[in-house]
C-alpha cells in the first residue's frame, strides 16, 4: 500500500481540512473515467492522448499526497512524450495497480488526525 502524504496535500488545500477531503474525494470520483481514458488511448496506442492523460493523472495525485503514483505517471508520462513503447506497455499495468493501491489509501486517511 502507498503511502500517503497527507502533509504535501493539505498544503495545496491551503491547510483546510475539508478542502482536501473534497480534493481527495473528486481525485477518487475521476478514477473510473480517468482508467477508462488511458486505457482507451493505450489500446489504440495514441500516445499524444495517453501523455495528456497521464500527465492529469500525474498532477491530480501529486496535489492529493499520492506521490508513488505521481512519479510513476511522469515515467509513463516521458514515455509517451519520447514514443518510448516499450516502457509504456511495461509500467501501464504498473500505473493501474498503483492507482487502485493509492485510492484504496486515500480511502483510509483519517481526517480528525490531520
Amino acid at each position: 500500500m502507498p503511502t500517503i502524504d497527507t502533509a504535501h496535500g493539505m498544503e495545496y488545500s491551503m491547510n483546510d481540512k475539508d478542502m482536501y477531503k473534497d480534493m481527495v474525494s473528486m481525485f477518487i470520483e475521476q478514477r473510473e473515467q480517468n482508467l477508462s481514458d488511458i486505457q482507451g488511448a493505450f489500446d489504440k496506442k495514441d500516445w499524444d492522448n495517453y501523455r495528456i492523460k497521464v500527465h492529469g493523472l500525474k498532477s491530480n495525485s501529486r496535489l492529493v499526497g499520492g506521490m508513488e503514483l505521481g512519479d510513476l505517471a511522469e515515467k509513463c508520462e516521458h514515455a509517451a512524450r519520447d514514443k518510448d513503447e516499450a516502457l509504456i506497455v511495461s509500467e501501464t499495468p504498473k500505473l493501474f495497480e498503483l492507482y487502485e493501491q493509492t485510492i484504496q489509501a486515500l480511502g483510509a486517511i483519517d481526517y480528525n488526525s490531520l
